[in-house]
């Protein structure tokens, strides 16, 4: 096969991708999240933010022609006199385009070698994921969260969660973010409620994970729509509720069974909206009352000053 249908045939291929994955550490550059200032942009995680972009949580791989034109370029040189990193990332092309025992077989040398080398633990961790032993990718990412919890956004802890629970006998997605929820409208409105990180840093770090997971799963997944679930929760209880919406539909698309539940929350954040817009007109009466009487005292005072001058 030539060159470019060699290409053509694997940008095909990657974008019906369903394999599992665990957050992969190049030394290049990552995609930095949607941001509008400090905040999340929100409309931009499931909709394209022009027309010549992905969103932020798509499926497939945005650039997967130049990773497999690098990879074409590469593949089947001497890497003995690559560097070390320069190894890691071309384990990591074996485990995206090739062949995942190779990037396994690379990785294992690369540890023996750099057993502290951060990129390379996780990296690791990520090929024993990907090649079905999710025992050692666990052992693994836990060493590479002990040597740089900071890596992601601080995100690692998440990933970790979920291999525990893909490992449990009985999983439970829920524990991955663990929010507690027992009662939603009760919680919705709990204001000494606290998030297990705070808000804003637990919001950034499921946003990355889900765009890490989504690139490589496809619909149905029970992992993903907990945590899309988990993530709309959050922006309902703590940013405009009108942006949960979206993404409890998505969740949903990943996981029918959350129906009941996301029936639940849609209609108890549908009930805090019609409270707080009740509380605010009753605010908006109330404080009219008291603004009337003062504009009638006003207006009596001005018709008595009136009658006063004409008096005299």
């Amino acid at each position: 096969m030539t060159t470019p249908l060699r290409i053509i045939f694997i940008a095909i291929l990657l974008s019906f991708s369903s394999i599992t994955f665990a957050c992969i550490n190049p030394y290049a550059s990552t995609i930095d999240l949607p941001r509008e200032g400090d905040s999340l942009k929100l409309s931009f995680f499931l909709n394209p933010p022009a027309k010549d972009k992905l969103p932020y949580w798509h499926h497939g791989f945005s650039d997967d022609l130049n990773l497999f034109i690098e990879f074409e370029r590469v593949n089947g040189k001497d890497i003995s006199k690559f560097s070390y990193r320069e190894k890691s990332d071309y384990a990591i092309m074996q485990l995206k385009l090739g062949d995942k025992q190779e990037g396994l077989q690379i990785l294992e040398e690369l540890y023996k070698q750099h057993p502290n080398e951060y990129n390379i633990v996780a990296n690791l961790g990520t090929a024993y994921e990907l090649n079905g032993n999710n025992a050692k990718a666990l052992e693994f990412l836990k060493k590479a969260l002990a040597l740089n919890p900071g890596s992601h956004y601080h995100s690692e802890w998440i990933h970790v969660n979920i291999l525990e629970q893909e490992l449990s006998d009985s999983p439970d997605y829920t524990k991955i973010i663990n929010l507690g929820i027992k009662d939603f409208q009760g919680w919705l409105i709990d204001k000494t409620y606290k998030f297990p990180q705070e808000a804003d840093s637990l919001k950034v770090q499921l946003a990355y994970q889900l765009h890490e997971r989504i690139s490589f799963i496809d619909k149905p997944n029970k992992v993903i729509g907990q945590l899309v679930l988990d993530f709309a929760d959050i922006i309902a209880k703590t940013g405009n509720k009108n942006d949960a919406y979206q993404f409890y539909n998505f969740a949903l698309s990943y996981d029918s069974s959350l129906k009941k539940t996301i029936e639940t929350r849609v209609g108890g954040v549908k009930s805090e909206q019609k409270v707080v817009k009740e509380k605010f007109q009753w605010a908006s009466i109330i404080w009219a009352i008291p603004l009337a009487a003062l504009g009638l005292v006003f207006l009596a005072w001005l018709k008595a000053m009136k009658q006063k001058k004409q008096a005299k």
